[in-house]
């Protein structure tokens, strides 16, 4: 107790430099708290597409190329599927050109049987199936832009020449997808028909199918891909969590770049942190030279010092890792970057791993000017100049 309150005069003593040091490692923490958390939402969001049982078909000459959305015809008829249906992407733009909002337009009467795991309530099911407007959205996309059940969204595509008013009838309340915006692909037929855009000529981005049992799926994507084999509009095939992680694979090596700038981040943490203890320790030594006259052991003196660094950095990084959970704790979109599949989401787990990283650089930072300060005798600490 004695050592603690030692430790907290010293703080005090300069506060200016202590809350300067302790909002550094505040912000360094929040940072890597936020950058810690990415690997960890994409592994959520990979385990969660992993679970289900839908198959992705894709244009096998590319993946924009779009396949004629007839083809589930073909699909239904193969053992093992229980629905086949073709998905239309509509990227509109919401009030400005900067809120973009990928929606995905499909058939009314197929929605409770491909996304049983979105867990729609039975009331926007049915308005989903009965008003051509409808749509539905996840929670972190209604809450971003401020939506409502029951209000009315306007999103403009195809270069603002197209305007398309829809009501909100449900939020998505599962986890998957909350950027999801999902409405009726009759209603942006229709839309498009009235500017002059024909069916043909906003196909289906993809085919989405959904097996019965995950003993079907490898099956069932080979039978797909086989049965368009040397057609005009070949398939490439593949699960939800593959099609997903090829989404994520074309911002480059999220990991790789999360770990670099990362390791920059900690670096220059380290050496403000260093540079900042440097000078707090050479402000002690005649603190530490009066400590040692009276008979305190280095061991102790050490303790001292090395306290006050690890409680400013403890105190930032806490300060830190409170604001990425307040601001990221439930959830937000990563929208610019991986479109309706990216969502960050800051766990605990994430901000006690800054938390001790900010401790441990806080510590590290410390050690070479502490065992400095206490190798110094007392008479040459009462000597030095500060």
């Amino acid at each position: 107790m004695q050592t603690l309150h030692l430790v907290m005069r010293y703080v005090i003593r300069q506060p200016r430099r202590a809350i300067l040091t302790m909002l550094t490692f505040a912000a360094a923490t929040f940072i890597f708290t936020v950058l810690a958390a990415i690997p960890g939402s994409i592994d959520m969001i990979l385990k969660k597409t992993a679970e289900t049982l839908r198959v992705y078909s894709y244009n096998a000459d590319g993946r924009y190329l779009g396949v004629p959305a007839r083809d589930c015809r073909t699909i239904e008829k193969i053992p093992g599927v229980v629905a086949c249906m073709p998905m239309v992407v509509l990227r509109a733009t919401y009030q400005n050109a900067s809120e973009i909002v990928q929606a995905f337009a499909l058939d009314a009467d197929k929605v409770a049987l491909m996304y049983p795991d979105y867990n729609l309530p039975p009331q926007a099911l049915e308005q989903f199936s009965n008003d051509r407007s409808a749509a539905v959205a996840g929670r972190l996309l209604m809450r971003k832009h401020g939506w409502k059940v029951g209000g009315v969204v306007t999103l403009r595509g195809d270069s603002n020449r197209l305007d398309i008013k829809f009501t909100m009838v449900g939020e998505i309340p599962a986890s998957n997808y909350p950027n999801f915006f999902m409405f009726r692909r009759d209603y942006l037929v229709e839309a498009e028909k009235a500017i002059g855009i024909p069916e043909e000529k906003h196909p289906a981005g993809f085919l989405v199918t959904r097996v019965d049992s995950a003993s079907d799926v490898a099956p069932v994507i080979h039978e797909i891909d086989r049965a368009f084999h040397n057609s005009d509009f070949e398939t490439a095939s593949m699960t939800e969590s593959e099609a997903v992680s090829g989404l994520m694979s074309t911002v480059g090596n999220i990991r790789g770049i999360v770990h670099a700038v990362s390791a920059v981040i900690a670096l220059t943490i380290f050496l403000i942190a260093a540079n900042s203890m440097s000078m707090m320790v050479r402000e002690r030594l005649r603190d530490v030279a009066v400590l040692r006259a009276l008979g305190f052991n280095q061991p102790y003196v050490a303790r001292l010092l090395l306290g006050e660094c690890a409680l400013i950095g403890t105190a930032g990084g806490a300060l830190g890792c409170a604001l990425a959970l307040w601001q990221f704790g439930s959830g937000t979109t990563l929208h610019a970057v991986l479109e309706s599949a990216g969502y960050l989401t800051v766990t605990y787990g994430a901000a006690l791993e800054a938390l001790l990283g900010a401790i441990l650089i806080s510590l590290l930072s410390a050690a070479i000017p502490v065992l400095g300060a206490t190798r110094v005798t007392p008479a040459d600490a009462f000597r030095k100049t500060i």
